[in-house]
């Protein structure tokens, strides 16, 4: 999704939010009904609004033991009415999370998240590698598959130790996709930092 596409999102706001907390919730039952089963349940949902992974994106991960590391995995939708187009997108994040986190009170503040999301959109109009009725390399980068980078931070809030839900989290990513960082770099004269980097935020749930 390119950053015009992205910057015509301003008038939308989160409208998946109670769909993700009863998809949550739907899991946990779920999981208690299958102790025994082998596979982990994810130990956070998200919800996220543009950012390249959609319009909106709702997704699931893993963290690891000491809360540094969290893999997630998401799909995002971007309308018609929004982009002109519509886009069914699935989406791989890795986040690193090199700076100790601050507690105050019932909060929790992560200063400083960084880390890399590959993108891939679904139809006919995108594709991985050249079509056939194209030259070799005829275009520059796939319209299909996309990485970026993104630097961010969050803040979040504990609830009781006896709620399904441990903390609700609010944050808040600056990317940068392969394609621009690129652009930027064969033309610094022309583009300016601003014109390669789009804002997302999110929701993240996290739970026992």
């Amino acid at each position: 999704m390119s950053i015009v596409m992205i910057l015509q999102l301003k008038k939308y706001s989160f409208r998946l939010a109670g769909t993700m907390i009863i998809f949550q919730v739907a899991i946990t039952d779920t999981v208690s009904a299958q102790k025994k089963s082998l596979i982990k349940p994810p130990d956070h949902t998200k919800i996220q609004y543009a950012g390249g992974t959609g319009f909106i994106a709702v997704g699931a991960g893993y963290s690891n033991k000491k809360q540094k590391l969290e893999g997630d995995l998401y799909y995002g939708y971007l309308p018609k009415s929004v982009g002109g187009v519509r886009i069914h997108s699935i989406s791989a994040k890795f986040t690193w999370i090199p700076i100790r986190s601050v507690s105050i009170k019932k909060y929790k503040v992560e200063p400083l998240m960084t880390g890399l999301v590959v993108n891939y959109s679904f139809g006919k109009q995108y594709f991985s590698f050249d079509p056939s009725n194209y030259p070799y390399r005829y275009y520059s980068f796939p319209t299909a598959i996309h990485s970026a980078i993104f630097l961010g931070s969050r803040i979040g809030f504990n609830f009781p130790a006896n709620t399904f839900v441990r903390r609700l989290s609010l944050y808040y990513e600056i990317l940068s996709y392969d394609r621009e960082i690129i652009s930027f770099t064969s033309n610094t004269k022309s583009l300016q930092v601003g014109d390669i980097v789009t804002l997302s935020l999110g929701i993240r749930i996290s739970l026992e």
